[in-house]
Order: structure tokens, then C-alpha cells, then sequence
């Protein structure tokens, strides 16, 4: 019973733990982003038609993007990059 306690309880921290990195990291990718968000969608959804249903920040090829799911016209989900700090926008073939 002891030894089940405590492993949750280790579970538990290393879960947290890792959430907080992920929030860290989030706030710094956000802070080198001069693109907001809004617009970034628009941007993807102007160079892919459709709707946009999933939108995060992150690193692509050492630049800080905005990925973007939309799922297209012929219901096919796609994934756009849009630079955080030019708004170049690459479409995942």
C-alpha cells in the first residue's frame, strides 16, 4: 500500500514537472513571436482554404511558427506553418 502511494505520488510530480517545462518553453517561444495569433490563422487559412481547427507555436527549422490544422474543402486535414515573425507561409505537401 506504502509502495503504491509513493509511486503515484512520483507519477505525479514527474507529470507536473513536465508540464511546467512545456509552459516555460511556451512563453518563451511566445515572447520571440512579433505575429499574433489571430493573424497567423488567417494568413493559413487564406493560403489553404477551409477550417481551421487546431493552432500552436513551436520551432520549425530554428524559427518560431505557428502551425496550423485546418481541415480543407475536400475534408482532408492539413497542416500550414506560418513564420511568428515574417508570416511566411509553407504548406505540409
Amino acid at each position: 500500500m506504502k509502495r503504491t502511494l509513493i509511486v503515484v505520488v512520483l507519477i505525479a510530480g514527474l507529470m507536473c514537472s513536465s508540464a511546467w517545462a512545456l509552459f516555460e518553453t511556451n512563453k518563451e517561444l511566445s515572447k520571440s513571436a512579433t505575429v499574433p495569433l489571430e493573424k497567423a490563422v488567417h494568413e493559413a487559412v487564406t493560403a489553404m482554404p477551409g477550417k481551421a481547427v487546431e493552432a500552436q507555436l513551436g520551432k520549425d527549422e530554428g524559427r518560431t511558427v505557428y502551425k496550423v490544422e485546418i481541415i480543407d474543402n475536400a475534408d482532408k486535414t492539413r497542416k500550414v506553418y506560418v513564420d511568428a515573425q515574417t508570416m511566411e507561409v509553407k504548406i505540409e505537401k
